[in-house]
């Protein structure tokens, strides 16, 4: 398992997608080991480095590097979206210490097959991780995840949000290792593997279209921005049954349809997301 104290593993080059070609890296810090990080992200996502004053006008986003974070900034565009905080990967924020935060009765943790007064934590690998915010809640409660997400500036985010959530909490940092690239690609790598090797759980929470009446959180419009949808869901749950060794399960709106594909027979809801189940192998 990769150790998430040392440096993430570098992102392959990939063709600049249009939401890259508007982006670059603003350094705003003194710090010789930020600055050698921001200069290195840069590299590896191949866009430029530019001062915030001196900012040419083309540029719609920006990965900001600042002394204590990574932070994604829209330059351009919806005066919602500039403006307050920028977006970031926070998961030593995230609640998993209080009654409700590490409760096993929350539905993503039944949905993967966590039950009470049962020690069993499965092997789980998460396709779409994301800011790793559903990641890290497995690995608090003490399932092994390996994490993966193919946009490069989102795995950007994530690599310095475990980061710094491996200085506040190494126990769980240290049970998820992370990688950039292809959902479907890295499920049929792992498909081919011994069955003793594979995932006993394959998590996938596809980016959806937007109902009419859906609300977002900022973080989430402005990374749909950067990555757009998933088209290919369909095809990540068909390769996710083939590599599961127990079972596959798909995050969804509360009222969205299940993916194209077999009927969920399980079905755990939350206030407004469910979490569908698809068995794939012998009960736990």
């Amino acid at each position: 398992m990769a150790n998430p104290a040392s440096p993430p593993p570098p992102v392959p080059p990939a063709p600049q997608s249009a939401a890259l070609k508007n982006l670059c890296v603003i350094i705003r810090s003194e710090i010789t080991p930020r600055i050698s990080a921001g200069d290195a992200c840069a590299k590896e996502l191949g866009v430029p480095v530019h001062e915030l004053e001196t900012l040419p006008e083309r540029f719609e986003a920006a990965l900001v590097v600042a002394d204590l974070r990574l932070e994604l900034r829209m330059l351009r565009g919806e005066e919602a979206l500039i403006g307050g905080h920028g977006v970031a990967s926070e998961l030593a924020t995230l609640d998993t210490k209080s009654g409700a935060g590490r409760s096993l009765g929350q539905p993503i943790l039944k949905a993967i097959g966590i039950k009470r007064r049962n020690p069993y934590r499965p092997s789980v690998l998460d396709v779409t991780a994301g800011l790793g915010e559903d990641t890290w809640v497995m690995a608090s409660v003490g399932c092994v995840v390996s994490a993966c997400e193919r946009n490069p500036v989102t795995y950007a985010l994530l690599a310095d949000g475990l980061r710094r959530a491996n200085e506040a909490d190494p126990k769980t940092a240290g049970r998820i290792d992370i990688t950039q690239g292809d959902g479907v690609s890295v499920l049929l790598e792992r498909s081919k593997l011994d069955r003793a090797d594979r995932p006993d759980v394959v998590y996938l929470d596809p980016m959806f279209p937007l109902g009419r009446k859906t609300a977002e959180r900022k973080a989430m419009r402005v990374l749909r921005m950067i990555s757009g949808d998933d088209p290919d869901a369909d095809r990540l749950l068909k390769a996710a049954l083939e590599t599961a060794t127990n079972r596959v399960v798909v995050k969804r709106p509360l009222r969205s349809p299940p993916l194209p594909g077999p009927v969920p027979p399980v079905v755990h809801k939350g206030k407004s997301l469910r979490f569908d189940v698809y068995p794939v192998g012998a009960k736990q």
